[in-house]
């Protein structure tokens, strides 16, 4: 009975992928237990009286609103599932629902910087309109993404008072969260993907 290539190279990949993460999780393991004692900003934990590492501040710090971040998660599948229960809302109604309360809870977290967020990724849906045929796509959106990161640190988010005086009050709502922090080189990339993605269906 002959044996198909497709199931030798699954094998493979499996055993592969395996193999790997046995020598990655056995030599953090070991580079753990090494330094263990080298080690600064270690906090007593709560599972089994194990050693947390909080010396890294992004992890500390998703760490310590992990608890909210769930809380508002959960409430976010809470809300929305009564609402598609309650309406019987279909895909479309649920898209709605889903962007509502998306745009509510950023602008909690951003305040009236929502409006950056939201010119970005108009532009960008623009872009995607006007070059997504042409060979100067992916061109056209790497340039445009990167001048906007790029923008967005060395101005800081931005300020309305930069915009007119007339929206210079909006610098006093910025929200909790710096926006420009949060639009990064990760979301940048993503969006990258989700546009390429969208702009070939």
């Amino acid at each position: 009975m002959k044996i198909s290539w497709k199931r030798v190279e699954l094998v493979f990949l499996v055993l592969y992928a395996l193999t790997f993460y046995a020598i990655i999780i056995q030599r953090s393991l070991q580079l753990s237990r090494d330094n263990f004692w080298g080690l600064h900003g270690l906090r007593q934990g709560w599972i089994a009286d194990r050693l947390n590492d909080v010396s890294d501040s992004q992890w500390r710090n998703f760490r310590g609103n992990l608890p909210i971040l769930t809380a508002v998660f959960g409430i976010f599948v809470l809300v929305a599932n009564t609402l598609r229960m309650q309406f019987h809302l279909n895909r479309r109604g649920m898209s709605i629902v889903w962007l509502s309360i998306s745009l509510i809870y950023l602008s909690y977290l951003h305040g009236a910087c929502v409006i950056f967020v939201l010119l970005i990724a108009s532009m960008n849906f623009i872009l995607v309109k006007i070059f997504a045929l042409s060979k100067y796509f992916s061109v056209a959106l790497w340039v445009f993404n990167i001048f906007f990161l790029m923008c967005n640190r060395v101005y800081e988010g931005y300020s309305f008072s930069n915009i007119g005086q007339c929206v210079a009050f909006l610098d006093n709502y910025r929200g909790s969260f710096r926006w420009h922090i949060c639009f990064n080189f990760g979301i940048f990339l993503n969006l990258l993907v989700f546009l390429h993605v969208w702009a070939f269906i």
